[in-house]
C-alpha cells in the first residue's frame, strides 16, 4: 500500500514537472480525430478519474490533441489507477500501452501498472426491505407483507484489456406472514462484457432495462446477448436478445415455470437538457402462455428533460398489442406510462446527499410486462395499478442509505374503484 502511495504521489510530481519543461515546446504528432484514445479519455473524465489537461483542468474533447497531451492525462490517471474500477483500469492500461514511448518521455513507467492492478474487485452490499401493500379487493390489512434480508457480493475480474467478467450472488432470507424463514442462494449474474471503441458488447446472464422508456416496460435478467453502439455523443442503439424467466406469477402460464424468447431494439437520443428514446419488444410465438398462447409485441418511448441540475422530468409510454385473455376485462388497458419528477438523489459516498421524486402511473400487464418499479402489481399478480407515487432515499453515512415510497391508486384489473395503497422501505449497507 506504501509503495503504491509513493508510486501515485511521484507520478503525479513527475507529471506536473514534465508539464513545465515542455509546455514551451511539443515534439509529438497530433491524435488522429477518429484515433479510439479519445472516447477512452472521455470515458475517464466522465467516471472522474481524471479533471483534464489545461491549466484550468478541462478536457476539451472538441479539439485534436497531440500525444504528449494525451500522455499527459494518461500518467494523471495512472496515479488514480488504485481508485478505478475495473473498467476504467483496463482502459488506463491500454492508453498506457499505447503511449509507452510518450510516458517514457516524460519520465513515467508504465512497466508495472499491470501489477498493481488488482484483477479481482469485490463490492457489495446488506439489505433489508419492508413493504406491505393493502388491497380492498381482498379487504385485508398488511397482508401480503414483506421483511427480507440480502447478502449480495458481486465480484468482477479483468480478463484482458477489452473484456471484464461479473456476476451477481445474492443470499436471501425471507420470513413470511407465518414467521417461517425461507432461504434461498442464487447466482442471479453472470457474463462477461466487452469494449471495443464505441461498443459494448454483453453475453450471459446479466440484467437489461428498456431505457427508451426508463423501465416503464422491462427491467429483468436475460439469457443471451447485448449489443450497444453510439456513433455519436448523441445517438446509441441497443439490440437484446435471448431468454428471459417465465415464471406462472408474472406470465399465468399451465402452473409451471418455463422461459421464453425476448428480443428488444431500442434508439437513444441525448443532447444537453433533452433525452428520448423509442423501441420495440417482441416475445416468442407460443412461449409466454399468455393468452392461451399468443405472442405479442410492445412498442415504448419516452422523453426527459433537465430543468436545472437538480431537477429532471419524464414521461414514459408503452403500448402492447391485444392479447385475448385481456380482451375480456374491459378495465385493463393495452397502454401504459409514466409520469415523474425528481430531484436529486442519494449518493452512496456523500454523507446527507439526499432525493425525491413524485409520479403519476398506469399499468398494464402487456405494455408494463416486467416494469422497474416496486408498487406495480394488483391483488391478482397482474402488473394492473394506477395512481401516484412518492419517494425518497437519504445517505445517513458513507455507503448507508436508506429509501422509501409510498403509493396510493386502484387496481384496475378488479374493479376501477377498488382502492391501493402500499409502503415500501429499504436500508443498503454498501462495501
Amino acid at each position: 500500500m506504501k509503495k503504491t502511495l509513493v508510486s501515485a504521489l511521484t507520478t503525479a510530481l513527475v507529471v506536473g514537472a514534465a508539464s513545465t519543461t515542455f509546455a514551451a515546446a511539443n515534439p509529438f504528432a497530433d491524435v488522429p480525430a477518429d484515433h479510439w484514445a479519445y472516447d477512452a479519455v472521455a470515458q475517464l473524465v466522465q467516471d472522474g478519474i481524471v479533471n483534464g489537461y489545461s491549466a484550468d483542468g478541462t478536457y476539451r474533447g472538441d479539439q485534436n490533441m497531440s500525444r504528449y497531451e494525451m500522455a499527459q492525462i494518461v500518467a494523471k490517471a495512472m496515479a488514480k489507477s488504485d481508485a478505478a474500477d475495473n473498467n476504467n483500469k483496463a482502459l488506463i492500461e491500454k492508453l498506457s500501452a499505447e503511449f509507452s514511448d510518450e510516458l517514457a518521455n516524460l519520465g513515467v513507467r508504465v512497466a508495472n501498472l499491470e501489477a498493481k492492478t488488482d484483477n479481482v474487485k469485490w463490492t457489495g452490499l446488506i439489505r433489508y426491505d419492508w413493504n406491505t401493500t393493502n388491497y380492498e379487493a381482498k379487504g385485508e390489512h398488511r397482508k401480503p407483507e414483506t421483511n427480507t434480508l440480502k447478502l449480495r457480493f458481486t465480484p468482477s475480474v479483468t480478463i484482458n484489456e477489452n473484456w471484464t467478467g461479473y456476476s451477481e450472488i445474492d443470499y436471501d432470507v425471507n420470513a413470511d406472514e407465518t414467521g417461517a424463514d425461507k432461504n434461498g442462494a442464487e447466482v442471479s449474474k453472470i457474463y462477461a462484457e466487452g469494449k471495443y471503441g464505441k461498443a459494448d458488447v454483453k453475453l450471459g446472464r446479466f440484467g437489461s432495462l428498456s431505457d427508451a422508456s426508463h423501465g416503464l416496460f422491462f427491467d429483468d435478467k436475460v439469457t443471451g446477448a447485448e449489443i450497444a453502439y453510439a456513433p455519436t455523443a448523441n445517438w446509441s442503439v441497443k439490440v437484446t436478445g435471448g431468454r428471459i424467466d417465465a415464471k406462472k406469477d408474472a406470465f399465468k402460464s399451465d402452473g409451471k415455470n418455463t422461459s421464453a424468447t425476448y428480443y428488444g431494439t431500442e434508439v437513444l437520443y441525448k443532447n444537453g437538457k433533452w433525452e428520448a428514446g423509442v423501441g420495440y419488444h417482441a416475445f416468442g410465438a407460443n412461449q409466454t402462455k399468455v393468452g392461451n398462447g399468443d405472442n405479442y409485441q410492445v412498442a415504448d418511448a419516452g422523453i426527459g428533460y433537465a430543468f436545472t441540475e437538480n431537477v429532471k422530468a419524464t414521461f414514459d409510454y408503452a403500448r402492447g398489442t391485444e392479447v385475448a385473455d385481456f380482451a375480456k376485462k374491459p378495465n385493463l388497458s393495452k397502454d401504459a406510462y409514466n409520469v415523474q419528477v425528481s430531484y436529486k438523489g442519494a449518493k452512496a459516498d456523500q454523507k446527507g446527499s439526499w432525493g425525491a421524486y413524485v409520479a403519476y402511473r398506469q399499468l398494464s400487464p402487456i405494455a408494463a410486462f416486467q416494469a422497474t418499479y416496486d408498487h406495480k402489481e394488483g391483488a391478482a399478480g397482474w402488473n394492473t395499478l394506477k395512481g401516484w407515487e412518492i419517494g425518497a432515499d437519504y445517505a445517513w453515512a458513507k455507503n448507508i442509505v436508506s429509501t422509501f415510497k409510498y403509493f396510493t391508486g386502484t387496481d384496475r384489473d378488479v374493479n376501477t374503484n377498488d382502492k391501493v395503497t402500499g409502503v415500501w422501505s429499504r436500508v443498503d449497507f454498501l462495501f
